[in-house]
């Protein structure tokens, strides 16, 4: 059996060294810019340390592009071996790049695919996370959190007329999908930049998310810690339940629902989302 690849993971840092540390992960296909820098610098100004990076398969780290596109039909039948890997192996590799960079105990902020990963990690390192945002996400429990027909059909059509990604978000405005449109754009060409050409990157993170079993026993079962779940009333691919869901088993969670708001986390949101996280985090005593 070959050698597992080593994985390097393309990350940044702001703020203090000595401040508490805010790990951001992003979702299927999110890059580290994708994160707001206004919400960076707010989170920096209130006196964090904030650690954003590319998840494998994403960005500028290390792409799996040898294993191809998986079998995902086969996978979401539970042909779970077929996945190239699962969340559990990428909640390692950002245990293997806090423990790279010397920190020890973090905040978790996690967006849509993103949350299940901060999820898993809570579960493997509990001692290290000192709080957690779940964002858009869901517990992997079956029949919750599921997409609606619309964005399954956009998840899976190869030559889409709309990019997922705005298909999804179910934009208000022009200025709303044209602000989707450019952070699609600015992230392709990042890739460009770094001649990374990896078109099922992202499958590989759906095989990922399919192949990794339903967490929410497990969440329910560890004690409370300040935590924050955040989600859209329209999601339509995650869908509110999966909020709910997560709501639900998180001790001491505080549930944050959007009214209108699809699968995205656009400008207007940030006002009341970077009170509520930072409300969130500063509970933690010690």
């Amino acid at each position: 059996m070959p050698e597992p690849r080593k994985i390097a993971l393309w990350h940044e840092l702001y703020g203090a060294e000595d401040a508490p540390v805010i790990v951001m992960i992003h979702g299927l296909g999110g890059q580290l810019t994708d994160w707001p820098k206004s919400s960076i610098d707010v989170l920096v100004s209130a006196g964090f340390r904030v650690l954003i990076y590319d998840q494998r398969d994403s960005g500028r780290s290390t792409h799996l592009s040898d294993a191809g596109a998986p079998d995902i039909l086969s996978i979401s039948i539970g042909r779970h071996e077929l996945a190239p890997y699962t969340l559990a192996d990428m909640a390692d590799d950002l245990l293997e790049l806090l423990d790279q960079l010397g920190i020890d105990r973090v905040h978790l902020v996690g967006v849509s695919m993103g949350a299940m990963v901060a999820q898993q990690f809570l579960l493997a390192q509990p001692t290290r996370v000192r709080s957690i945002v779940s964002m858009l996400g869901t517990t992997g429990r079956r029949g919750v959190g599921g997409p609606s027909e619309l964005a399954l059909a956009a998840l899976l059509n190869p030559n889409p007329a709309e990019p997922l990604e705005v298909v999804v978000a179910c934009p208000r405005s022009a200025t709303e999908r044209q602000a989707i449109l450019d952070r699609i754009s600015r992230g392709a060409e990042r890739l460009a930049a770094a001649g990374i050409d990896d078109p099922y990157a992202s499958v590989r993170q759906l095989g990922a998310i399919l192949a990794s079993g339903d967490r929410s026993s497990a969440l329910a079962a560890l004690d409370g810690l300040p935590a924050l779940v955040v989600h859209g009333t329209i999601d339509p691919l995650v869908d509110v339940s999966g909020g709910f869901d997560t709501f639900r088993v998180l001790k001491e969670a505080r549930l944050l629902l959007f009214s209108g708001l699809g699968h995205d986390l656009p400008a207007w949101c940030w006002d009341r989302l970077a009170p509520e996280l930072l409300t969130t985090i500063q509970r933690v005593k010690g």
